[in-house]
């Protein structure tokens, strides 16, 4: 099997609190892999740096052989879009004021504004410049992962709270056409033709989770349970190739949990590749293919769920021995 993520010597310290010590670790694509350790042993901070929501101090991240803070790197088209959009802001500021200031002609306006956007596009570079100079500097874009294919769900949701269940998985899958101001003047059919494609999937997606009760419902009236489910689903709206579970189950009633059990074993079978962190120990040995063992911030051992299961060490850290 190929692996999908390596992780080699990861550190992350908070202060004078070290969270991650060195963990190093690998997923195999295609596989289910839990993620363990007693309270405190770094397991959220791991999967908060492997998805980008914290910097690293040390080590490294690979995604696909691609180091996680190159993928979230400005490319090239965004910073000339981003260039253009500061030299347009400064250059509109400044021909205006040229203008009311100066009441020069229709020539002396395009030069304001020309030099005005000199001026703008001059002070966008310098920023970048400064900042990539910046020894402490990391970019920290989880955006730029999920459209890599990498996305998490979190231990407390995140859901928009103001917009309704089916409206949140709506919104999940990226570059739709609708997202282009011009389609919905110029595209306005293939913009209507996407979004009956995306409800449609949205609505079976509610189906399988057991939500569709609940589809008109603002989110923020949910219960603990069904906002976990529906993180879930707006992940799998994404379609990605690694999904990181962060206590998928939590809140979850148990029959519901063994339909989602159940769900993340075939979407494993399609080819989807899963990380979970979940504290019910029954969930993570019926599911997973590979547990990896935190403990104090290290990575203290792998291996299958008989492996994990008999081994000593990983007693005497969960039961607090030497």
């Amino acid at each position: 099997m190929t692996e999908i993520l390596e992780v080699e010597n990861l550190q992350k310290r908070f202060g004078g609190i070290t969270a991650v010590d060195g963990a190093s670790f690998t997923i195999e694509e295609g596989s289910i892999t839990g993620l363990i350790g007693p309270n405190g042993a770094g397991k959220t901070t791991t999967f908060n740096l492997i998805s980008g929501f914290e910097e690293p101090d040390g080590g490294t991240i690979r995604f696909r052989d691609k180091n996680l803070q190159n993928i979230m790197t400005p490319s090239r088209d965004e910073r000339v879009i981003w260039g253009g959009a500061s030299a347009l802001t400064f250059g509109a500021i400044g021909g205006i004021a040229g203008i009311a200031a100066l009441g020069l002609g229709a020539a002396g306006t395009l030069g304001t504004i020309a030099a005005s956007a000199g001026v703008g596009a001059g002070v966008y570079a310098g920023q970048e410049k400064a900042k990539q100079s910046r020894a402490s500097h990391r970019n920290s874009r989880p955006f730029m992962l999920a459209r890599e294919g990498l996305v998490r769900t979190f231990q407390i949701t995140r859901e928009l709270e103001e917009m309704t269940t089916l409206e949140n998985l709506m919104l999940a899958p990226q570059n739709q056409a609708g997202e282009n101001l011009a389609n919905t003047w110029l595209r306005q059919d293939a913009v209507d033709r996407e979004e009956n494609a995306v409800r449609e999937r949205a609505e079976e997606m509610l189906e399988l989770l057991e939500l569709d009760h609940v589809r008109n419902e603002r989110s923020g009236n949910l219960s603990g349970g069904q906002r976990k489910l529906l993180e879930l689903g707006r992940v799998l709206m994404i379609d990605p190739d690694l999904i990181l579970l962060d206590e998928p189950v939590a809140g979850v009633n148990p029959a519901l949990t063994e339909k989602l059990m159940a769900r993340i074993e075939t979407l494993r079978e399609e080819g989807y590749t899963f990380c979970i962190v979940e504290h019910d120990m029954e969930v993570i040995m019926n599911l997973s293919d590979t547990i990896i063992v935190m403990s104090e911030g290290k990575t203290l051992t792998e291996g299958s769920p008989e492996e994990i299961q008999q081994n000593e060490e990983v007693i005497n850290a969960y039961l607090g021995g030497n």
